[in-house]
């Protein structure tokens, strides 16, 4: 990666480095300057508020955003941002707190509020697409023999997924992996139209769902992964990066929460190749305004 590419701490210092920073960044990216009587908005002294030369009238920036009624400086706001965008294994509520030296309540609260945010993108994957499902969590065993697994399988959430090849990911918390929940998954995301193939395992879940699409399989049960450029590895590599952050770094993860975990996991996928760019699409989302694009590219501070 080329180093205009990189965003770290240095360059969030430099930018995000005061409170006044923050705020005048904020304001510009939501609001104009000019009010409409024709005065000039200016950020009231020891106050995140902006106040008009003439009429007098007040905006606070931050209404409306996840820094609304936050004490937490927004220096250190934005520095949990770029901490959160810039660890891809995942970043836990625990290493904020010491990092920032606030409470473990705030700083949960502050990686909670990001997360929600990240949404994925409704838009229907093109070319060749691979798609999978996996079981993640639980707490029981199959025991010797799998005597226990019906239950053990109980407790997992299922998760389905599907990513285009050079493209984007998409994969959501699923309430069963049937036939028919697979295919609402595989008609919200994947378009037959734009589809060029569908690669999947040998699951007959996909025989009456995939009708229209290109199917192309590789069969798992017979040890075969690969078959030309056939094979859903893509995919399976995302599982495993997914299962292993999540145990090396949170640990356990609740079932209420795991869908806004999992959208941080598929935005840094989605996102992988520039750090720069990555960050301004993370403030981008936090931020929402038709005009945050343009500030974030065109501003001074970038």
């Amino acid at each position: 990666m080329a180093q205009i590419d990189k965003y770290g701490i240095r360059d969030l210092k430099k930018d995000f480095g005061t409170e006044k920073n923050c705020l005048d960044f904020i304001f510009d990216t939501l609001h104009s300057r000019k009010c409409s009587c024709g005065g000039d908005y200016s950020l009231l002294k020891d106050r995140r508020q902006f106040q008009c030369s003439k009429c007098r009238f007040q905006i606070a920036p931050t209404a409306g955003t996840i820094f609304h009624k936050s004490a937490t400086p927004l220096n250190l706001w934005f520095y949990t941002i770029l901490l959160f965008s810039n660890a891809k294994s995942g970043i836990s509520a625990k290493e904020v707190e010491r990092q920032l030296g606030v409470t473990y309540k705030t700083a949960w609260r502050m990686l909670h509020f990001i997360r929600k945010s990240l949404v994925q993108d409704k838009r229907f994957l093109e070319g060749d697409v691979e798609m999978d499902e996996t079981w993640y969590g639980g707490r029981k065993r199959g025991g010797v023999q799998n005597l226990n697994r019906s239950q053990a399988m109980q407790n997992k959430s299922v998760i389905i997924g599907a990513v285009e090849r050079g493209g984007e990911m998409r994969a959501e918390v699923s309430p069963n992996d049937r036939a028919k929940t697979i295919g609402s998954f595989l008609d919200r995301n994947v378009n037959p139209v734009l589809n060029k193939r569908l690669l999947t395992d040998e699951s007959n879940r996909y025989d009456k769902v995939a009708i229209g699409y290109h199917r192309h399989t590789v069969q798992h049960n017979l040890k075969e992964f690969v078959k030309g450029d056939i094979h859903t590895n893509t995919l399976e590599s995302f599982w495993s990066h997914v299962k292993r952050s999540t145990k090396g770094t949170h640990k356990v993860i609740s079932k209420k929460y795991l869908q806004t975990y999992l959208d941080g996991f598929v935005f840094h996928y989605n996102n992988r190749h520039n750090d720069r760019e990555r960050f301004l699409r993370l403030v981008d989302v936090l931020l929402p305004s038709s005009k945050v694009q343009q500030s974030l590219f065109s501003s001074s501070l970038f």
